[in-house]
């Protein structure tokens, strides 16, 4: 039981040590998120486009 005890007391101490963002910082980060995913997305659909193209130009 004292090793339960134990753990329980590491969690509690390490729980008192995280530090959450602001509501500000929340938003911003998921923004730049947002942004991000769409732009990779839109550059992952274009260079998909060119193969498609460059495909039917090789294969007809």
């Amino acid at each position: 039981m004292s090793k339960t005890t134990t753990f329980i007391d590491g969690v509690k101490k390490e729980w008192n040590k995280i530090s959450w963002p602001t509501t500000q910082e929340l938003q911003d980060n998921t923004i730049l998120v947002v942004i991000f995913s769409i732009i990779i997305s839109l550059f992952i659909f274009f260079i998909d486009q060119i193969y498609t193209r460059i495909l039917e130009i090789i294969f007809g």
